[in-house]
């Protein structure tokens, strides 16, 4: 506990136990560390997140600091915010002149903020705020700082008093310092590359900063904090979201890296709860919050058996709907293939064959049986695909009420009799799409501009360091974020989404009608294709090798903005072998360099012009000048550990053996949502697993179970998609 006892006129003692002196059950194993991160909004008086998080061995750099406890709570933006002490309080500052004390009792199922007491001090306009518990260090910018004590730092409901204030060189630092923080009675704070400590005493009822000296000189560091005695976490920012918030963890006497990378992705401002004193945790404990989590059910982890062959076949199908869902009944398909441009450059018009047409049937489904020889253009971008034939098929339409033409455009894969091969998305992928207003002409112009490309969605999906949602929405726009209730049905006032839909008043005729294709634009865009997971002792691998065996959505822009259609499958021969090796405590995302790009594509009948619309696809694997040939992606440990664990299905867990490996070399990954940025749309990717496809784990050989659970599914089951790791 913190000594708050003063000797008048005499320098006093350390104001908190120090690790020689305080009791063994009072050192912290855990720290809890709260990261208040950025704003979500440009508005400053939005509320801000505070995410808690615990730093678990906090003295060795050997364990698997910060763990995400997945609590969370809401402060106001403009408030000030700050911790110490060891005992779980914390304050917030706000310009309303309160001071407001919250009690963490996560740990105990409850709130991480329990309102506790609110003071009535006018703190909001202070440079920095630190405490120790007992006392609280309020520094104002011209460097004067005045000193609080606490009567009752475990609880935060005591009474707050003010000691004094002081000025010195030191406090004037401070006050100018990227970060300061007070562990016992010594103040630290991080300046120009440089941390530096003083003591801090009271002499009577005068505070006094004293003997400052140079900790470390040269840290490259954005922000430093310190969890106890003796160790100064560090955080690096930079403008890549895939490494920005990189945490390292140092020994102070004498400075030394413990580990340069704990984790990354966290961003924000860090303040520990800083106890008394550090002690390790034993060695072969698993970490985890509050209590260990039930680790009944499960079995060894397997790999799956192999996938059944799949069965070529020349027939393709699929379905077309209205905005509303129901059947697009009696339109005309045409079936054409989607990798003849891969060659092609800007403003060059490419002369697709239709490979078939059909009529919707009543419930919208439609067939089509592909020619037993291809033309000898589609032949080639089938073989250099991997014997993996791309296909869109189109509908077109009228709507019977309102005129507005309607189309739909599906995406599509699939092997032939003459060939076969894996199609990644062929197991989930129903082929079922939505009808769209076709208002796009000939003479519309593309809205994608590098000058508002920040503006999109996809662009701030990218730039998070935070690992991207599941699933992103189904319409976007290129130059901005649309609103949460935007209807790409509305035309001219009218809903049209539930209007019966009628055929063209031109009948198709394949001897009559022909479609082309002008590339309008292109970029190699990293894109992720997979990650892997290793908690604890574990360490993880992800392999991507030789070839591609990834899927990537498309994109259709037929009236004012883009909507994600199906995946167009991608199995090419990269010639490279990418991925990370085994790496401990490991768990990142993997992209590899694709090209894309961003077609006109019209379809004429009779001469006449009768559909406009643009596409985004995926077209092969393209290493840029200069570029990497791939690249770890983003820090996705956030999904790993004991919280996540514990609400997981106990039927999709599994355990490794110690020293054993595990790997999934069947069935598909999950799709990444928001896996690529192009061109302003944020797109999904999945890959398929075999035996240049991997995501691998290795257990380590500390005592207990290393368990793993799958996303989708068991492991043995081939569905799990991917595997997290506890």
């Amino acid at each position: 506990m913190i000594a708050a006892a003063l000797a008048a006129g005499s320098l006093v003692v350390p104001l908190a136990a120090t690790p020689s002196s305080a009791a063994e059950g009072d050192c912290l194993t855990s720290v809890p560390t709260y990261v208040w991160e950025p704003y979500a909004v440009s508005n400053i008086a939005a509320p801000r997140v505070l995410h808690k998080y615990m730093d678990w061995g906090p003295q060795s750099g050997t364990t698997d600091s910060m763990i995400d406890t997945l609590a969370t709570a809401n402060v106001r933006g403009t408030s000030k915010v700050f911790t110490g002490g060891g005992n779980g309080i914390i304050y917030e500052a706000n310009i309303s002149g309160q001071v407001n004390a919250y009690k963490d009792n996560t740990a105990t199922g409850g709130s991480l903020l329990t309102p506790v007491k609110t003071y009535s001090f006018n703190w909001s306009s202070a440079a920095r705020i630190v405490t120790n518990g007992t006392y609280i260090l309020v520094l104002a910018t011209n460097g004067m700082m005045d000193v609080y004590q606490q009567s009752s730092p475990a609880t935060g409901n005591g009474t707050i008093t003010k000691v004094g204030s002081t000025k010195s060189s030191a406090t004037s630092e401070m006050a100018d310092a990227t970060d300061v923080w007070m562990v016992n009675s010594s103040l630290s704070w991080l300046q120009d590359g440089t941390i530096k400590k003083a003591a801090f005493t009271v002499l009577g009822t005068t505070p006094k900063v004293l003997f400052a000296s140079d900790v470390a000189t040269g840290v490259t560091a954005s922000h430093a904090w310190s969890p106890g005695a003796g160790v100064v976490n560090t955080q690096t920012t930079t403008s890549d979201p895939d490494t920005t918030g990189q945490i390292g963890k140092y020994a102070t006497a004498p400075w030394t890296q413990l580990d340069g990378e704990v984790r990354s992705g966290i961003v924000g401002n860090v303040m520990a709860d800083a106890g008394p004193c550090l002690a390790d945790p034993a060695e072969d404990l698993q970490p985890y919050f509050a209590t260990a989590p039930d680790e009944t059910g499960g079995e060894e982890a397997v790999d799956p058996p192999e996938d059944p062959a799949q069965t070529p076949s020349n027939t393709v199908t699929g379905k077309f709907t209205l905005g509303n869902g129901q059947p697009a009944a009696g339109l005309p398909v045409n079936v054409t293939a989607s990798d003849l441009g891969d060659a092609t450059t800007s403003q060059t018009e490419i002369r697709v064959p239709s490979l078939g047409t059909a009529t919707t049937a009543a419930d919208g489904t439609w067939s089509v049986t592909l020619p037993d020889t291809l033309p000898a253009d589609v032949q080639k971008a089938k073989d250099d695909n991997g014997g993996i034939l791309n296909l869109e098929a189109t509908a077109e339409g009228v709507t019977t009420t309102t005129s507005t033409p309607m189309l739909g455009v599906d995406t599509l894969s699939t092997t032939t009799a003459q060939q076969s091969a894996t199609v990644v998305a062929h197991e989930d992928d129903a082929h079922t799409t939505l009808l769209a207003p076709n208002t796009v002409t000939d003479t519309t112009k593309d809205t994608y501009a590098a000058s508002t490309d920040s503006q999109t969605l996809a662009a701030k999906i990218e730039a998070n360091p935070a690992p991207a949602p599941d699933t992103v929405p189904m319409w976007q726009s290129d130059n901005g974020t649309l609103a949460t209730d935007y209807n790409p049905y509305m035309v001219n006032g009218h809903d049209v989404s539930a209007e019966p839909v009628r055929p063209p008043a031109t009948p198709m005729d394949s001897g009559n009608c022909w479609d082309t294709m002008i590339q309008t634009d292109s970029s190699t865009k990293y894109t992720v294709v997979g990650e892997a997971h290793a908690n604890w002792d574990a360490q993880s691998s992800f392999e991507y090798e030789s070839t591609m065996s990834s899927s990537v959505e498309t994109a259709i822009k037929s009236s004012g903005n883009w909507t994600i259609g199906a995946s167009k499958e991608l199995s090419s021969n990269t010639g490279v072998s990418v991925g990370y090796p085994y790496k401990s405590k490991y768990s990142h995302q993997y992209k590899v360099p694709i090209l894309y790009k961003k077609w006109k594509k019209q379809h004429w009948c009779s001469g006449s012009l009768r559909t406009t619309y643009y596409k985004i696809e995926a077209s092969k694997y393209h290493v840029p000048g200069g570029g990497a040939v791939g690249k770890v992606g983003k820090d996705v440990s956030s999904k790993d550990g004991s919280e996540n664990f514990r609400k997981s299905p106990q039927s999709r867990r599994a355990y490794v053996p110690k020293g054993n490996t595990l790997q999934l070399s069947h069935g598909n990954s999950v799709k990444f949502g928001g896996a690529v940025s192009a061109f302003g749309i944020s797109l999904g990717a999945k890959t398929g697993y075999d035996s240049n496809h991997k995501q691998k784990i290795k257990a380590g050989n500390k005592s207990g179970k290393h368990w793993i659970w799958g996303k989708n599914g068991s492991i043995s089951s081939g569905k799990a998609g991917v595997f997290y790791s506890k």
